[in-house]
């Protein structure tokens, strides 16, 4: 009711009225809290495909379509990468010309990585399916040396090579790192499995084992690391094959790279650099110019073109960068002390660290 209204009635109703109406009237409402404001999308960045670097596609290389790369490795102005099932492509870099040459696995043969020797630079690769080592020198002879004492099935799925010896991670055994002599004999065995889960029976069941998550990578210096995704540590190796936890590049705040169930992330939803990916934790990691980044998952945009998701640990959590690549993901990265070499499913990108930017 308002005033104009109240005017006609006796003057005792009107007052009463409008008393009443000014006792019912509702307290002013409480200010709502300010919703809190979005974080900021990671920054893009081009730290790998910057304008300095050189790409080419696999496919002018001599590489038939269908087949993609497993693994990379660098010796002086040599690249080698590595693809399922059985090809090696070695390619030549000097002064701004690309040269490629290429090799092929024996028959019914399958390659699962690969490694540069730092003695004599001969190339190490190991099989998934079997328990041997292959050398091939730089003229091309191959060699394969089978493991001395050790009896069962299964092969290996990564070696790194450094001057003490050959270092290899079975595909599922009851050590995670074998250390392993050039002539094939086994020198030691570090980083158990977890438990299986029949722990009282003997002797172990090999269908029951629980592999081991631990990877082996290279610090910025060339020495061997032992990087435990599930329990989180990080230890590198002596010229000996003693190993010591690592204190200066933390694995605490970064997930697990293999997890049940898997979440689908946004980055910047609803904006012009929107993203999608499976979130998970990184598989791998290398050094840039004095800092470690992980590499993440790849990401998808609007335009259907993908870029990758770098992980950099810091003191108080976890920095995310996109890495901006030609609309393509990052598998996997290769460096030297003066240059890299990264690749997609269908190129690879060379750089050198001199011309290369810093990590923001």
């Amino acid at each position: 009711m308002t005033l104009s209204h109240a005017r006609f009635l006796p003057a005792g109703l009107a007052g009463l009225i409008l008393c009443l109406g000014c006792a019912s009237a509702p307290a002013p409402a409480k200010p709502e809290p300010a919703a809190p404001s979005a974080a900021p999308p990671p920054p893009r960045v081009s730290l790998i495909c910057h304008e300095g670097t050189t790409a080419a596609r696999f496919t002018e290389l001599g590489v038939p379509k269908g087949e993609y790369p497993e693994a990379a490795a660098i010796s002086g102005d040599l690249t080698y990468v590595l693809f399922r099932p059985g090809r090696l492509l070695r390619i030549k870099r000097k002064e701004g010309k690309i040269q490629a040459e290429r090799a092929l696995s024996k028959p019914g043969e399958t390659w699962a990585n690969l490694d540069v020797d730092p003695v004599d630079g001969s190339l190490w690769l190991v099989s998934d399916q079997d328990l041997a080592l292959r050398q091939i020198t730089p003229d091309w002879k191959t060699k394969t040396v089978k493991l001395q004492k050790v009896e069962g099935s299964g092969g290996f799925s990564r070696i790194l090579a450094a001057p003490d010896a050959l270092y290899v991670t079975p595909s599922c055994a009851e050590k995670g790192v074998w250390r392993i002599s050039r002539d094939g004999k086994v020198l030691g065995t570090e980083f158990p499995a977890p438990p299986p889960p029949n722990p009282g029976a003997e002797p172990v069941n090999p269908d029951a084992l629980t592999c081991s998550s631990v990877r082996l990578e290279r610090d910025g210096a060339g020495k061997i690391l032992a990087w435990d995704r599930k329990r989180k540590t990080l230890h590198r190796t002596d010229s000996e094959g003693k190993w010591t936890p690592v204190e200066e590049v933390s694995v605490q705040g970064l997930d697990e790279p293999f997890q049940e169930t898997s979440v689908v992330k946004g980055i910047d939803v609803g904006g012009e650099g929107e993203q999608w990916y499976v979130k998970r934790g990184p598989l791998s990691f290398f050094y840039w110019k004095g800092g470690t980044v992980f590499l993440g998952p790849m990401t998808s945009n609007r335009t259907g073109g993908s870029d990758t998701l770098f992980l950099v640990p810091k003191k108080d959590g976890v920095r995310e960068m996109i890495e901006t690549c030609y609309g393509a993901s990052i598998l996997g990265i290769a460096t030297s002390p003066d240059r890299y070499a990264a690749y997609t499913y269908y190129a690879i990108v060379f750089g050198d660290f001199a011309g290369a930017p810093d990590l923001p």
